[in-house]
């Protein structure tokens, strides 16, 4: 499982929506360059990604996600504004995230969670509140202390499993 570095930011209201979004892209690239090696293109765009629950495991989760996100294409926030205002009153969290960081790009994935997910006693109390937005950056799981890591790990699959085979050999051999 990976870990989520995150920082949360305040509520969010409709009015301010466009504007508490560009404020919080700044804060998320500044979690990624601290955390990652690479370089964080300011030129960004967004896809959108409802959070759902489900049963399967994180691994299955971030497989599914990945081939629904590659499908995607990125957009301005000029142009994702229209589907969020429509949205906006079933936002309950909004997490902005890196889903993939080039030199010339950097792609946001603008993941939410519907108050509709919630169940029906709990989502009466928050019916009026507004949305929190939270910015997060996945991290690798095994990451030893501090060490930077690649923001695009997820999507190398092969290299992944290959790393971890490695870690669990590694548990094994080292004495007790």
């Amino acid at each position: 499982m990976s870990n989520n570095h995150n920082r949360t930011q305040s509520h969010l209201s409709l009015a301010t929506l466009q504007d508490d979004i560009n404020k919080a892209i700044p804060v998320l690239f500044e979690i990624a360059k601290n955390l990652t090696w690479n370089n964080i293109s300011e030129n960004h765009k967004f896809i959108l990604t409802e959070i759902k629950d489900s049963s399967e495991n994180f691994h299955e989760q971030r497989k599914r996600s990945k081939i629904e996100n590659d499908k995607k294409i990125p957009m301005s926030l000029k142009e994702l504004m229209p589907t969020l205002l429509k949205l906006y009153p079933d936002f309950y969290d909004i997490n902005l995230h890196i889903y993939k960081a080039t030199k010339g790009m950097t792609i946001v994935d603008f993941r939410y969670y519907p108050k509709s997910s919630l169940d029906k006693a709990y989502r009466e109390k928050v019916l009026n509140n507004p949305p929190m937005l939270h910015c997060k950056v996945a991290m690798p799981s095994g990451l030893p202390g501090k060490k930077k890591f690649d923001i695009n790990w997820e999507h190398y699959e092969g290299h992944n499993r290959l790393k971890l085979f490695w870690l669990k050999l590694k548990a094994r051999i080292q004495p007790a």
